[in-house]
């Protein structure tokens, strides 16, 4: 006969969750943060180090561009300059306008004189060609040369003119937009050798 009176066994219920269980999952979510942080970190370094790397390209570019464009120069002043001194050299050989008795014989010395200047002349249209970008060979400063030279042309037809019993002659100086003598600013733009040939030819009527 069984014993009624005995207890029943209760139904199990689930253990509650280990002490250390909710510091363990803690832990994982501070090392996902910890790797996001990281990651994050690392991107920023490399863009800031690829940032830097470009930066230092670039000046590199630049400063190897202007020692080129600095060499470019000092090689074209060192042409210009030997143009320059050919040219007056071929000048100091002709007769100057002012040491001339008439207005033919004046108006012949300035037209020998601007045949001097033709191969200069020609000279700063090869260096142009060759390196178009330079400051001395640059399209305005030729076309100043040549706007003495026109000028100077010019007044030797009025002096023929006066040969040949018409209105008295007289040099006027080229100028520029700004209404400034042309020659002046062919010397101060010009390498120093080319002063003298440009004061030689910048006023015929001396």
């Amino acid at each position: 006969m069984t014993d009624s009176s005995a207890p029943e066994t209760a139904p199990e219920t689930p253990a509650p969750p280990a002490a250390g269980d909710a510091p363990k999952r803690r832990g994982l979510d501070r090392r996902g943060w910890t790797l996001v942080v990281a990651g994050a970190l690392a991107l920023i370094l490399l863009l800031i180090c690829g940032g830097l790397i470009a930066a230092a390209a670039a000046v590199r570019g630049a400063v190897d561009r202007a020692r080129h464009d600095r060499a470019v120069e000092a090689e074209t002043l060192g042409d210009v300059d030997a143009a320059c001194l050919d040219l007056e050299q071929r000048l100091n050989r002709l007769t100057p306008p002012g040491a001339t008795n008439g207005p033919a014989t004046r108006a012949k010395a300035i037209r020998d004189e601007n045949v001097a200047a033709r191969p200069f002349l020609l000279e700063l249209d090869r260096l142009r060609s060759d390196r178009p970008d330079d400051s001395h060979v640059e399209q305005s400063w030729p076309d100043g040369w040549r706007q003495v030279i026109e000028a100077r042309a010019t007044y030797a037809d009025a002096l023929d003119r006066v040969a040949g019993g018409g209105d008295p002659a007289f040099y006027l100086t080229p100028r520029d937009e700004d209404a400034d003598p042309v020659l002046d600013e062919l010397i101060a733009d010009g390498p120093a050798a080319c002063a003298g040939a440009l004061r030689r030819l910048g006023d015929p009527s001396l």
